[in-house]
């Protein structure tokens, strides 16, 4: 077993995140969050400028449990939008 990082989206408009989501590293996180950011069908792409991930915390899957850790920010939409 291994331990999770849980990560969330924070939509800045409306000052809130979003459901977390699980990954193996940050990276494999930040990867995925990139091709939502230049999805053309995704909301994250219209307003990059808005979305930024946020490491939230940890999941031990050994345990079942949540480490969670004050938000800590890891990547920044519109840093990561593609220029067409």
């Amino acid at each position: 077993m291994s331990v999770l990082k849980v990560l969330a989206v924070r939509d800045r408009a409306v000052d809130s995140f979003g459901q977390p989501m699980f990954a193996q590293a940050v990276g494999q996180a930040v990867r995925s969050f990139a091709d939502e950011v230049n999805r053309d069908t995704s909301p994250l792409a219209n307003h990059p400028e808005d979305y930024d991930l946020y490491l939230i915390g940890d999941y031990d899957e050994a345990a079942g449990r949540l480490i969670p850790s004050d938000p800590r920010q890891v990547a920044i939409g519109k840093d990561l939008k593609r220029q067409e």
